[in-house]
């Protein structure tokens, strides 16, 4: 009695023992959910799940082939408690079900949400996958395009190259043929004038020869003049090879002497006098000096014979004559009109070579006058421009040139003249004044220069 009484007391802690395992298995708790994972560890926590449910089914299954069993060995006292305990623990077995259902369903939805969830990931990759191969392919397609591009133009610059060089290549052939052609026909002419001696060598040969052979039937010694003929002809070969020399160093000879003379040649056109106007019409021109760089020069071309270099002009009054020394040095006015080309220009031109002056004089109430001098020289700025030498006189007006001779040139900034009271240039205008100065610029008047 003892012992049955015992039996379900032990059922009792079995089915006990049973829940506790179901309902307080070690799962963790927390932001992983009910079954303790996270999305990564599904499968691991559904195994896990099942297992303990596996389990707490056994036990249960082991504790009603248990009351079975106690169900018809005790009496109906001990099945009275037995049942209630029963009821309790079917009720906590009812529980665990409920809760093992639910167990289940989260199971279930748990790898339904990863299947989907696999699936969403993997639709998402197989886009961003689709998305990369179309960006793939248009970068492969812009490639291709611009290799074909480049392709193009690498052929079209190849082509350009090519071509180029096939131009140079001819030009330069053609060159090689005409230098050959040249010198084909310098060794023809050579080979002309040395196969004419030959041929007149090989006469003197023959000549030799035949008398060598009518020596040889008529004398016996016949050896020694064969000797003398064999000299004879290595004298010829050795006089051929010395008129090759010769026609050779001529050649050398020749082309020093036509260098030389291209040299003489533009020497010579070096030494050509600079002409100034010689040969050119009325007008302003760019004309040569020596001395001086390329200058614009008004040029006379119908006054006694032409080819005059005008240096001086004055005829309606338009520009003032009464300037300073620095404006007469560098020349003022318009070669259009009035103008005055410069002192300092005028000595480099009279000191390049001889030129000579021709002043023309023009009048309203008389006939016009003039006077021209054949060496007209003046100094350079050191010696205040001085007119050095004029020349021989001839003309219709005053010879004023010859009276000023050696003066140097007066501005009413700069007196020279040799009165020490007065200032002829402030009466008359810049000119060469001694001292009682006749000249008078504000008349019309023309001063031209030719070689």
């Amino acid at each position: 009695m003892r012992r049955k009484s015992v039996l379900p007391l032990v059922g009792l802690i079995l089915v006990l023992g049973v829940q506790h395992v179901i309902s307080e298995s070690p799962l963790p708790k927390g932001d992983h959910g009910e079954c303790g994972f996270s999305s990564d560890d599904k499968d691991l926590c559904a195994l896990y799940c099942y297992r303990s449910m596996k389990l707490g089914l056994a036990y249960i299954i082991e504790l009603k082939e248990k009351i079975k069993i106690l169900e018809e060995n005790h009496s109906e006292r001990e099945n009275s408690q037995l049942s209630k305990a029963v009821e309790n623990l079917q009720s906590k077995i009812d529980q665990q079900n409920i809760q093992i259902a639910n167990i289940n369903d989260f199971i279930t939805n748990s790898v339904r949400q990863k299947e989907m969830d696999e699936k969403a990931k993997s639709q998402t990759e197989m886009d961003n996958f689709k998305r990369q191969v179309e960006q793939l392919k248009e970068n492969l397609e812009n490639v291709q395009r611009q290799a074909a591009k480049d392709k193009e133009e690498s052929l079209a610059e190849q082509k350009y190259l090519r071509n180029k060089i096939e131009q140079i290549l001819r030009d330069k052939n053609t060159e090689i043929d005409r230098a050959r052609n040249r010198e084909i026909e310098n060794l023809k002419e050579k080979l002309a004038s040395q196969k004419s001696d030959l041929d007149k060598a090989i006469k003197d040969l023959e000549s030799k020869n035949k008398e060598f052979e009518e020596y040889q039937t008529k004398e016996k010694n016949s050896s020694n003049k064969i000797g003398e003929l064999h000299s004879e002809i290595s004298s010829l070969k050795k006089s051929l090879e010395e008129s090759e020399t010769q026609l050779t160093d001529s050649n050398h000879l020749l082309e020093r002497k036509l260098n030389q003379t291209a040299e003489d040649l533009v020497e010579c056109q070096k030494r050509i006098p600079k002409t100034g106007c010689k040969g050119l019409s009325s007008g302003i021109h760019t004309i040569e000096i020596a001395g001086l760089d390329p200058i614009s020069a008004l040029c006379e071309g119908d006054i006694e014979g032409g080819g005059w270099i005008v240096i001086h002009k004055r005829f309606d009054g338009s520009v003032d004559f009464n300037r300073t020394w620095t404006e007469y040095r560098n020349g003022f006015g318009d070669k259009k009109g009035e103008f005055f080309i410069g002192l300092e220009n005028l000595h480099r031109i009279t000191n390049s070579q001889t030129y000579e002056l021709y002043v023309q004089v023009k009048y309203h109430s008389k006939p016009s006058e003039f006077a021209s001098y054949n060496n007209f020289t003046i100094g350079n700025e050191t010696t205040k421009y001085k007119l050095e030498s004029v020349g021989e006189f001839k003309g219709t007006a005053y010879n004023s040139m010859e009276y000023n001779l050696n003066a140097p040139f007066s501005s009413f900034d700069q007196d020279s003249d040799q009165r020490k009271d007065d200032n002829c240039a402030q009466w008359h205008g810049g000119w060469w004044h001694k001292a009682n100065s006749t000249q008078n610029t504000s008349i019309e008047k023309s001063m031209i220069v030719q070689v």
